[in-house]
């Protein structure tokens, strides 16, 4: 169960204008799709949970969730204007979403990046920004009889 709302990540991204925001269920939805310009996608990835020492009698997680925005841009062939492109947009992700706040989470955090893929049926270069938000977590205890 993934608790950082990512939708305000992709309102955030649409907001900014960087490129156009499109919706895909998971990673294998976003490399599927043919675009026929620079799309961005919001994914998550992974979360953690560390337990917390509480005296509430409640349990406390620190929480600690990964996304990705996956920038998906039309590309027949990998060269230096598409790398000159992707080093673009990918400036502007981050410059976009690293450091912001959504409370209660703390502020994003750069986790790691990487080329995904060139794909030949698509001619789509995929470029994976990574982040990471951590935030507390509370959840009562649940006595069942």
């Amino acid at each position: 169960m993934f608790n950082f709302d990512l939708n305000t990540i992709e309102t955030h991204l649409k907001n900014a204008k960087i490129a156009q925001v499109g919706f895909a269920a998971d990673f294998n939805a976003a490399r599927k799709k043919s675009v026929q310009s620079p799309t961005l996608y919001v994914l998550p990835l992974d979360d953690n949970y560390d337990d917390v020492s509480s005296v509430t009698g409640e349990d406390e997680y620190i929480a600690t969730e990964i996304f990705a925005v996956m920038i998906v841009m039309p590309c027949v062939a990998g060269n230096v204007n598409s790398d000159s492109q992707i080093k673009t947009l990918r400036g502007k992700v981050k410059q976009a979403i690293a450091g912001c706040a959504f409370a209660p989470w703390q502020p994003i955090k750069l986790h790691r990046g990487r080329t995904v893929e060139l794909s030949r049926e698509t001619n789509n270069l995929i470029y994976q920004c990574q982040f990471k938000v951590t935030g507390n977590l509370t959840v009562s205890t649940k006595v069942i009889v």
